[in-house]
């Protein structure tokens, strides 16, 4: 039998940043300094809310006929 070194075993977990970032809710990476609030912010997540907020009005100001409505 040939005598080799034995390989020594790499002890060290392989976790990348992005590994240990994704599995952090928002609240953690803020408080650990990973994110800022901007991080979070989405223009057209606000324009949407707006769009909604529109849709609801206009809705609730309009009155249909009982013949108009479509059940589903």
């Amino acid at each position: 039998m040939v005598n080799q070194p034995i390989k020594k075993l790499n002890i060290e977990p392989k976790t990348s940043r992005y590994q240990i970032m994704a599995s952090m809710t928002p609240e953690e990476l803020l408080s650990e300094g990973y994110a800022t609030y901007d991080d979070f912010y989405d223009p057209q997540e606000e324009e949407w809310k707006k769009a909604v907020e529109i849709m609801e009005r206009i809705s609730r100001e309009t009155k249909f006929n009982e013949d108009e409505l479509v059940e589903f």
